[in-house]
């Protein structure tokens, strides 16, 4: 059962960034720039001189030396850890801080992300005090709808077209600031037009029916302008299958960009489009019950239906449910069009300004046999949201200081709307009718429920316009010391819209069904002062100490669920506290340390006004806790080409994550309990080592990724554990062989063949557990695991022309 819709309101957006480019190439025409300036790099100067710009290009390792903040940068040698087949959170896996959660062995499935436990992803929110915390955009671009603040990995599901990505722990200069960046901040930098016309192809083919294909070409630079287009396609099964059923996924995505150099700045018009589409399964019983099976129970006496017992004990580590018994199938799409403009308008002054608009959309389809909760057979939910807003600012080069100021607005409109129901059911009267719990009866006969007549619903919009002001300044009074000040103040507006009695008249006014929206509609305004500083200091050339403090908020999270069932008198934008110290290391060359970097820091952040979500049996979240939590721990990271054939890199993390207040609707205090899901230690750590011969490069690839222990939630008391779910550590390898020119054809440049085994000792571990309240399988009380992926096999072709 699929379901498609189109409705893509972006054609005044497309307009709007039109003339505001045309205006701007009329702007820089009008505009004679120092005669120097014709060779300068935009966006060199300004990171060599005044903050790190992490969104406007990939930083360079001095860059990130330079900088008061703890930056990585993961490059595209990096990212390969993450298979062909890998979508963007599995690029992520190999930071340091980074844990990621995923559902499937491809770009499609849902995630968690986490970087030092603060979190975003729609993967396992039970629990998550700290859901949509943590930025993420695309070539400096928001991805993150303002809303509901949770990104969807699957909305990158190519990496193929990802030049670098750049991880930032903790708020950040308010420079590279949106509005959710409380607990850091991803930017995945594509590819970028080149002076030179080149293109590149490749696929692959791999476990689990995997197989996709990728390409990007380059026009090369003409009278200023340079273009890029990118894309990929990609489809696999799922190592979580079983009767018959393989849990499939596909996904597409395309990247475009035209640029524009003229003196003194440049122009460019960039576009982005994926749609990933894959089943969900269901989490797996650990140990086996009686009471489980692979058929539920019957839905009309609640006895269990005879068939073999369910969990991994007894049907299969990796087994999921038949298909005629439960399903899921998310479909998420990305819409994303912007247009950068940067020009200098004097020998010290730059004008920098973004336009964008975006539209997302996450639409699930269910189907949930297992017989425990009848009226929800079918479940629909669709979220759509549409954004649209504008960054400028200035920057100025003075004498000892390089001062930044400037800020940006936001509009963005989010519509939620969720439909339970059994066409095979009889409908209902809610606990506020005077006829509750009564069936629904037209001239004596029965009224079935239906799409238009659920058992259950919601529809809801919320309109929010952020805006942001800030200024920093970058003060070197000597050369080896630079200190980072700066303030940004916020503004959240929000109206919530209860549209349920206009997409659902008949429940509302008859009281049918149960009603998951019930507050009113509402509105909030916050305000709030954001300070920042940082320190850079160098005790060599090669060594420097740095520290950084900053407050960062955003709104309150959960978007429309939030203000349907909370009072909006009770809410308050979350906040978060951060402080680190460190030291970094750079050396260009010198013995066994070529391009060598080295960081490690400590950490401490305090996390207040969280709204927690409780999941209850019937699905709608209509439960929360409040909260405060405070993170503290240690990010140690390497890399480093000892030989000219030998790259080492390694990653470690250690972190105590617990809540200072943990408050239930109902008064209960679970204060001084671990955070769920934040792991006590991560690492990573690899090789690569080159050897050549007659023309041929082979590298051999080696690399172990390590997850510690970590507590676990428990939704059936709605509180969190000090139960853990086991460390796992998996060991990966790849071989590569690249062919140099003279035995190519066709104008290529290089071609290569690569061979990736993930897991190789075939680990079995399950990388997610939480105790359930019941809501799968009637079964309140029992250990539920999503396991990690076994032994995988890819080989992947890549030629450059």
């Amino acid at each position: 059962m699929k379901s498609d819709h189109h409705h893509h309101p972006i054609y005044s957006a497309l307009l709007a960034a039109g003339l505001c480019s045309l205006s701007g190439i009329a702007f820089a025409a009008g505009v004679t720039a120092p005669a120097t300036s014709s060779s300068v790099n935009v966006g060199e100067v300004s990171s060599s001189t005044g903050a790190l710009d992490t969104l406007g290009h990939l930083p360079t390792k001095k860059q990130v030396f330079n900088s008061t903040q703890s930056v990585k940068v993961i490059s595209k040698r990096q990212m390969a850890t993450a298979g062909p087949a890998g979508g963007a959170a599995q690029a992520l896996a190999v930071a340091p801080g980074i844990n990621v959660v995923t559902d499937g062995s491809s770009g499609a499935p849902r995630s968690s992300i986490s970087i030092n436990g603060m979190k975003t992803g729609w993967g396992n929110i039970a629990g998550n005090a700290n859901d949509g915390t943590v930025m993420v955009t695309f070539d400096g671009v928001p991805m993150v709808d303002p809303a509901y603040g949770v990104w969807q990995a699957s909305e990158l599901p190519q990496m193929s077209m990802i030049k670098g990505i750049t991880a930032t722990y903790g708020p950040g200069y308010p420079l590279n600031r949106w509005y959710n960046n409380i607990g850091g901040s991803i930017n995945f930098a594509p590819l970028q037009p080149t002076k030179k016309a080149g293109a590149s192809i490749g696929m692959y083919y791999g476990s689990f029916g995997s197989k996709g294909i990728h390409f990007n070409i380059r026009t090369g630079e003409h009278d200023g302008w340079s273009g890029i287009i990118a894309g990929g396609v990609g489809s696999s099964g799922n190592y979580l299958n079983g009767y018959g059923f393989n849990n499939p996924g596909n996904n597409y995505a395309y990247y475009g960009k035209i640029r524009k150099t003229f003196n003194g700045g440049h122009i460019s018009f960039g576009g982005y489009v994926s749609r990933s589409v894959a089943y969900r399964p269901v989490p797996i019983p650990v140990a086996a019950n009686p009471n489980v099976t692979i058929y539920g129970v019957n839905p009309n006496t609640g006895n269990v239906n005879p068939g073999p017992i369910y969990s991994q004990q007894t049907t299969g580590f990796y087994t999921t449910l038949p298909y005629s018994v439960y399903w899921k199938e998310a479909f998420i799409k990305t819409y994303l069009i912007y247009s950068r403009f940067e020009q200098h308008l004097s020998r010290s002054m730059e004008i920098h300004n973004l336009l964008w608009y975006r539209y997302g959309n996450r639409q699930h389809l269910h189907y949930n046999n297992l017989g425990q909760s009848p009226n929800v057979l079918n479940q629909y939910y669709n979220a759509s949201s549409y954004t649209y807003g504008d960054k400028l600012y200035l920057t100025v080069n003075a004498p000892y200081n390089h001062i930044a100021f400037g800020g940006y607005f936001l509009n963005s409109k989010y519509n939620s709307l969720l439909d339970f129901y059994n066409q095979n059911q009889v409908a209902t009267y809610n606990s506020f009718s005077p006829n509750a719990g009564n069936n629904v009866t037209m001239n004596g006969a029965p009224v079935y429920n239906s799409f238009s007549l659920p058992s259950a619903f919601h529809s809801s919009y919320l309109y929010m316009t952020d805006l942001a002001a800030f200024v920093q300044d970058v003060i070197r009074p000597f050369h080896n010391l630079r200190i980072t000040p700066g303030v940004r103040v916020v503004s959240f507006q929000t109206n919530f819209v209860n549209n349920t009695a206009a997409q659902f008249p008949t429940s509302v006014a008859n009281m049918i069904g149960h009603n998951g929206d019930y507050q009113p509609n509402s509105s909030t305004n916050f305000t709030e002062f954001e300070p920042s500083i940082g320190v850079n200091y160098k005790v060599t050339p090669n060594i420097a100490l740095y520290g950084n403090y900053a407050t960062g908020y955003k709104a309150p999270a959960g978007a429309t669920g939030t203000y349907a069932h909370e009072l909006t008198s009770t809410l308050q934008p979350q906040k978060s506290t951060q402080y680190q110290l460190g030291v970094k290391a750079y050396v260009e060359n010198y013995g066994l340390l070529h391009r060598a970097v080295f960081n490690a820091n400590y950490y401490h952040l305090d996390d207040t006004n969280e709204i927690i979500p409780i999941p209850v049996v019937n699905h709608l979240y209509s439960r929360f806790a409040s909260g405060s939590s405070v993170f503290s721990g240690v990010n140690l990271s390497m890399q480093d080409n000892p030989l000219y054939n030998l790259y080492l890199f390694s990653n470690v993390s250690f972190e105590k994550a617990a809540y200072a207040s943990y408050t239930t609707g109902h008064g209960v205090s679970y204060a001084g309990l671990p955070v769920s899901n934040v792991p006590a230690q991560t690492a990573n750590i690899g090789a690569y080592y080159q050897i050549y011969n007659s023309g041929i490069l082979y590298e051999p690839r080696i690399w172990w990724q390590y997850t510690g222990v970590q507590d676990i939630y428990n939704n059936n008391t709605g509180a969190p554990t000090r139960q853990k779910l086991p460390s796992f550590g998996i060991f990966n390898a790849s071989l590569k062989v690249k062919v140099s020119k003279r035995y190519l054809f066709a104008g290529m440049h290089d071609a290569s063949v690569n061979l990736t085994v993930l897991n190789l000792l075939n680990k079995q571990y399950n990388n997610y557990e939480y105790i359930s309240g019941g809501g799968y399988y009637g079964v309140s009380g029992q250990l539920l695991g999503e396991p990690g992926m076994p032994r995988a096999v890819y080989v992947s072709v890549n030629a450059s022309f």
